[in-house]
């Protein structure tokens, strides 16, 4: 078993800039990531690119250097932590060899964000994908759309996509925008804190101007969105702003609705967590250094909430330097000089997400109204009907509802079904979301193989 001072679980913005700061503090590190390659979904592919990152601007380039200033800690990529204990230590799997157990004298959980689920009519066909799988895509291999594609949905990463597309040279067919009219009233209240970050104000419009440029055909405020096809999508239908019926032919839907926190550790671990209603979604609770209810316990990044990738490296250096403090390395005095900057530039940060809230609320990606025949658990192919009937029979709650219908039982363990879950069940009962809670989250996080659990065990009893 190895005993690093600091185990960071997640190769992100957030992880790779604890990592970089953990080890200028003499803090013997080492970081775990599921994927073959760090930095996480902003910064996807940075160490293994050959073209350049002029596609996705400066921003993405700052990964380098981050990955450069972590180059010193342990990094071990496509290694999953499939077990994490509540004193934080963890067992992991990498590509090759057993299953090995890591005590360390602190943990941070920096697992970033994922897509939120969108349970529309057709989201399931073949030809569908969510926009931030399309982007990882681009990023890790210049993957590129070959025909047709329409984006659909809500947020700024969809404007974002939209832009990086025309930089490969790839003119989507359609930019269908599911963001209601008082989305656009409404940002106007938080544009005075919004200007606590004028670059992101900035970069934003030039999204704007960029698609408007290459006269990508833009439906605003659409309503009733549903992918057509028998084999795979064909097509995009909805109603426009002025109320007619419209249908964009396709051979790719990409979807995105905003982004939620990925929190199953924090999940597993029973961290505190509290409903943002801003945000519509849960996040595990910390204080300003990133610790959570469980001493010794941090978390650092989107997994937190959403505040984007700036936020997310700057949160992660303010947590590594209050575990320098724990751990003796540095005074309070030394972590308070350290971590006055990056507190007043990560509160900036913040600031503005109340503007991004109102301008993008998520609406197709609400559950509570989905179509009964939609599929809400992907992995037991449950329906949003099934929910209804199974709550109508008794179910109160996320982890009874499996014994009804299976769902959350699959590999992602609700991965793709809990927000959509929590939103039909507080519908059907007459409460809140917060107050139906979601599936309780075991190990293992994310499958593998029993031969390797029976391995770890050995070497647990061989530890001890």
């Amino acid at each position: 078993m190895t005993a690093p001072d600091l185990l960071i679980v997640g190769g992100g913005a957030a992880g790779l800039s604890a990592a970089a700061t953990a080890r200028a503090i003499d803090l013997s590190v080492e970081l775990l990531d599921e994927r073959p390659a760090l930095g996480g979904n902003f910064f996807a592919g940075i160490g293994e690119r050959t073209d350049g990152d002029g596609a996705f601007g400066p921003d993405y380039a700052r990964g380098r250097s981050l990955l450069a200033a972590a180059g010193a800690a342990k990094l071990s990529k496509a290694t999953l932590a499939w077990r994490i204990e509540r004193d934080g230590r963890a067992f992991a799997l990498g590509e090759e060899g057993p299953v090995r157990s890591i005590g360390p004298k602190r943990l941070l959980v920096a697992t970033g964000a994922m897509e939120r689920p969108i349970p529309i009519p057709g989201a399931i066909l073949p030809g569908v994908m969510y926009a931030g799988a399309a982007q990882l895509m681009l990023k890790t291999a210049s993957s590129v759309p070959s025909g047709r594609c329409v984006l659909v949905g809500s947020g700024p990463l969809l404007l974002l996509l939209a832009k990086q597309l025309l930089d490969f040279g790839v003119v989507p067919s359609a930019l269908v925008e599911t963001t209601p009219r008082v989305g656009f009233a409404a940002a106007l209240q938080g544009l005075p804190a919004a200007l606590n970050a004028p670059d992101l104000l900035r970069k934003g419009l030039a999204l704007q101007r960029a698609i408007k440029r290459a006269r990508v055909p833009w439906h605003r405020h659409a309503t009733g969105v549903s992918l057509l096809g028998r084999e795979r999508v064909e097509q995009v239908a909805f109603t426009d702003a002025n109320g007619h019926n419209q249908s964009i032919h396709t051979e790719l839907a990409l979807l995105h609705d905003g982004i939620i926190p990925n929190d199953h550790v924090t999940r597993q671990l029973g961290c505190r967590e509290s409903w943002n209603a801003a945000q519509h979604c849960f996040s595990p609770v910390t204080d300003q250094w990133g610790e959570t209810s469980l001493p010794g316990i941090f978390a650092a990044g989107d997994c937190t909430g959403i505040w984007g990738a700036q936020a997310a490296e700057l949160a992660g250096e303010i947590a590594a330097l209050e575990i320098g403090r724990q751990l003796g390395r540095i005074d309070a005095q030394e972590r308070d000089r350290r971590a006055r900057e990056p507190l007043l530039k990560l509160k900036r940060q913040r600031a503005f997400r109340p503007f991004l809230e109102q301008r993008f609320p998520p609406l197709i990606s609400r559950a509570e109204q989905a179509a009964a025949d939609a599929v809400i658990c992907r992995c037991e192919n449950v329906t949003a009907g099934e929910i209804r009937s199974a709550v109508a029979q008794g179910a109160t709650g996320p982890d009874q509802l499996k014994s009804f219908t299976r769902s959350g039982m699959g590999p992602c363990q609700g991965r793709s079904c809990a927000m959509a879950v929590a939103e039909i069940m507080a519908k059907e009962i007459g409460c809140s979301v917060q107050a139906v809670g979601r599936h309780d989250i075991r190990p293992p996080l994310k499958p593998l193989p029993l031969g390797k659990v029976g391995a770890a065990q050995v070497e647990l009893e061989t530890v001890a």
